[in-house]
């Protein structure tokens, strides 16, 4: 994810303040969305007209094979400046920016296409043809619908851009469970007849009939091409409100509120233990002023906070079921459910008993304490071969950079890619999905118009309906992909080994951070 911000102060005289935070997504060998020359034409005036540049590696779009293409999702928000700030300083609250519904004024330059959505949150860039490579710096334009600002904040807005890549999963049927992993659905296949689905014919020990409604795979869809990284994370708490920020950290009011001191204090966990190195670096002020937070692999004052080795693209762990929807939430995304886990992982093709998420009966292991370039965007695992994959290592390593194990030489078995090219589905951390156990009919009431809005409640959670949590002695999701720690059968595509989890959450409405928990969003 890559963000700017930048505050307009008039018409006559344009202040305009640019900082830029570098966060590639995946490193030299991977993808890696680049978002530069940030600018405000209209300002001052209603529905700016926000015009950036972006880039970023190994993009695709092909119509055999796996018939898709990657693309980047784009949203925005904005921050109103109090007239006379210095350098556009201000302390209100950040909020979501939609786009204008109409495509009057929305451009972007060859070889790239926009898609609106229906709910105007964000949009889609991807490439308008077939094509494999990088995409090269390309103009895109984009109109916001905002007001007029009036006093005591004429006529200043900052603004973050966020971008985010993701995958297409294109419609399509395809063959759910594979008669043999731990919990396995049924074998059965997904397809435009699939309706309603029992218990009986679902199977898996869900005990729940999964209505209509419910995304089951079949129908496109877009799904991130990573798991949520430690500094995506960051940017969203760097948004939030101080409030907000005590609910979505470890951190309690008093520690929010008091100096860190010079080496930052660990806001997800205690110590910073497992590779999670989000820090505290500057105190908030309550209900005024909220903190700012930053990666710190390699322990500030003796290397600086956010340095090119501090951790940023490591995948983001220790993600309760409430922190997990609440960045969807705030990212205009949803969860992705247990059944479209399996198309993602199995596209089209026919099921293989027992076989891993790149679609072989391979697997090599990669672990944190064996990994080159530690904490940069271009780590990697010392180890290669078929399946190369984070699992099996002691539970007190972590896991590594989201992408760590493409290169420009691997391919879906060597790379343990899914299908579609969505990487580390398999491994490095749990994915938290829809699901579970759900007796009594009480689950699966999720449906494809339940997206994250961009804004969250005031204390920090998400509020989209049907995004539903716990009911009595059942969570409604399951753990999917295995992790760092698990054993190499979890990393198998119909595992279903935590498809009801007290397992790790417990048995009460208590939610829990968990060092190798966490997950991607779906649109």
């Amino acid at each position: 994810m890559k963000k700017l911000f930048f505050c307009n102060q008039s018409l006559v005289k344009k202040t305009l303040m640019l900082f830029t935070v570098f966060f590639t997504v995946i490193s030299l060998n991977a993808n890696n969305v680049r978002i530069i020359n940030v600018v405000n034409t209209n300002p001052g005036s209603a529905n700016p007209i926000i015009k950036f540049d972006i880039a970023w590696d190994n993009s695709w779009r092909v119509s055999t094979g796996p018939k898709n293409y990657d693309a980047v999702w784009i949203f925005v928000k904005c921050q109103k400046v109090p007239v006379g700030s210095p350098n556009c300083e201000s302390n209100l609250t950040w909020e979501h920016a939609n786009m204008a519904k109409s495509s009057t004024g929305f451009s972007v330059g060859a070889p790239l296409e926009y898609k609106h959505v229906d709910d105007s949150v964000g949009l889609f860039l991807y490439r308008s043809t077939d094509g494999i490579g990088d995409i090269d710096t390309t103009s895109v334009t984009i109109v916001l619908n905002l007001p007029t600002l009036s006093d005591p904040y004429a006529p200043a807005y900052n603004f973050k851009v966020f971008a985010v890549e993701m995958v297409y999963i294109p419609q399509g049927a395809f063959e759910l469970g594979d008669g043999i992993s731990s919990n396995t659905f049924n074998s059965i296949v997904i397809d435009n007849s699939t309706n309603t689905l029992s218990s009986s014919v679902i199977g898996g020990g869900i005990e729940s009939t999964i209505s209509a409604d419910y995304p089951k795979g079949y129908s496109a869809f877009y799904c991130m091409k990573y798991e949520i990284t430690q500094q995506q994370y960051v940017d969203f708490l760097n948004t939030l409100t101080f409030k907000q920020q005590v609910t979505r950290t470890n951190l309690s009011t008093s520690q929010l509120s008091t100096a860190p001191g010079v080496s930052g204090l660990c806001a997800m966990i205690g110590s910073c233990i497992n590779r999670n190195s989000i820090k505290l670096i500057q105190h908030g002020v309550n209900h005024s002023r909220p903190g700012v937070f930053a990666c710190d692999l390699e322990t500030a004052p003796g290397d600086p906070f956010d340095s090119e080795n501090d951790g940023q693209t490591i995948a983001m762990n220790y993600l309760s079921l409430a922190d997990f929807y609440a960045y969807l939430d705030w990212a205009g995304l949803r969860p992705m459910t247990n059944l479209e886990f399996e198309k993602i992982a199995r596209g089209p093709l026919a099921r293989i008993g027992n076989e891993y998420i790149w679609g072989t009966l391979n697997i090599t292991q990669a672990q944190s304490t064996a990994i080159l370039n530690e904490g940069t965007t271009s780590e990697v695992s010392s180890t290669s071969g078929n399946g190369l994959a984070a699992y099996g290592s002691s539970a007190n390593n972590g896991p590594l950079r989201v992408g760590f194990s493409a290169t420009n030489t691997t391919n879906r078995e060597t790379s343990g890619a899914a299908y579609y090219g969505v990487m580390n589905l398999g491994g490095n951390i749990w994915e938290i999905v829809t699901g579970g156990k759900n007796r009594s009919d009480n689950g699966y009431k999720l449906t494809y118009a339940n997206l994250g809005n961009g804004s969250l409640s005031s204390s920090g959670n998400h509020n989209v309906a049907n995004w539903q949590t716990y009911y009595s002695n059942y969570w409604h999701f399951e753990l999917r992909g295995g992790s760092y720690s698990s054993g190499a059968s979890t990393l198998k595509i119909s595992d279903r080994s935590k498809n009801y989890p007290y397992m790790g959450f417990g048995s009460s409405t208590s939610d829990q951070r968990l060092p190798d928990v966490g997950g991607r969003g779906v649109r």
